[in-house]
């Protein structure tokens, strides 16, 4: 599959690889240190291996509240790789057309630890720079292999920011309307709506779970998303604002058609699980402005 031009995405991939410091040397060097780690899991007293608690969320059976998911530390060589990344952004040492395929190696850095980067609170908002800086097509593929976490990553105080850029960087790409971007588009929003809508209820009731939803209803009904750029956080936009990144437009004329099936088909999965709460929903301080967004726009 292309990236962009000028090669494959392999090729192109391999050539950012030797175009900045945390490059080939960086990678190879991680590569083995990774392998090294495996060989030894015994965890020395007083290592660095704590695990955190997610925000609380709703329990289906008793209508109450209760611990969903724990966070694992991110090991020392990727939060060095992505330190590294986030050096270089800030240094201003990046041309325009190298920050797309460094944002795409870092991206792949990240597999299987999306959940754990996009919680931590320092990496997170390396996290966000990279995903307004990648192309769609990495954009997706990051959407991809954390779909299954995403639900946990929008109800984390950290996550939330990145599951707020990652929506705001598709309604962004949206806006250059090609059939190709629209398609990888629908694809992972169908993948990421699935797994909210099976876990509405507690994402609606988690007070940043509620934005990332309701952002997420938004882009499906093809409306700007509201306060552009309200959830990013503030350093993270400076400088995306001076890399000249991509930003999203709060211009009503230069938004998209939205995706009017699969908008359906959240509501009606989020109503499904809701329908033997819903009083207790409607009265939630969180998951009421859920529903708010599901009458003005959804009409339901």
């Amino acid at each position: 599959m292309k990236s962009g031009s000028g090669g494959t995405y392999r090729e192109r991939r391999e050539e950012g690889k030797s175009m900045v410091s945390v490059g080939s040397k960086a990678l190879r060097r991680r590569s083995s240190m990774g392998r090294e780690d495996k060989k030894s899991k015994k965890p020395k007293k007083g290592s660095s291996t704590h695990e955190y608690d997610t925000p609380t969320a709703f329990d289906n059976n008793n209508n109450s509240y209760s611990c969903s998911r724990i966070r694992k530390q991110v090991d020392p060589e990727t939060t060095k790789y992505l330190s590294q990344i986030a050096n270089l952004f800030e240094s201003d040492g990046v041309a325009l057309e190298e920050r797309s395929l460094i944002c795409a190696n870092a991206l792949e850095e990240t597999k299987g630890k999306e959940f754990e980067i996009a919680t931590d609170y320092i990496l997170s908002h390396t996290l966000e720079t990279i995903l307004q800086g990648c192309d769609v097509d990495n954009l997706c593929a990051f959407l991809h292999s954390s779909a299954n976490q995403f639900p946990f990553i929008a109800m984390d105080r950290s996550g939330s920011h990145v599951a707020q850029t990652a929506i705001n960087s598709l309604a962004s790409h949206l806006q250059y309307d090609e059939q190709h971007t629209h398609s990888l588009v629908e694809e992972a929003l169908t993948l990421i709506c699935n797994v909210i809508a099976a876990n509405s209820l507690d994402v609606m009731c988690n007070c940043y779970g509620s934005h990332v939803l309701r952002t997420l209803l938004c882009l499906c009904k093809g409306v700007p998303l509201d306060k552009s750029g309200f959830y990013l956080s503030k350093s993270t936009t400076a400088l995306a604002e001076r890399l000249n990144f991509k930003q999203f437009s709060s211009n009503k004329d230069a938004f998209h058609s939205g995706f009017p099936n699969l908008l359906n088909s959240l509501v009606s999965q989020m109503f499904n699980h809701a329908t033997k709460y819903i009083k207790s929903l409607q009265l939630d301080q969180f998951s009421s402005l859920v529903f708010q967004v599901f009458y003005s726009y959804c009409r339901v």
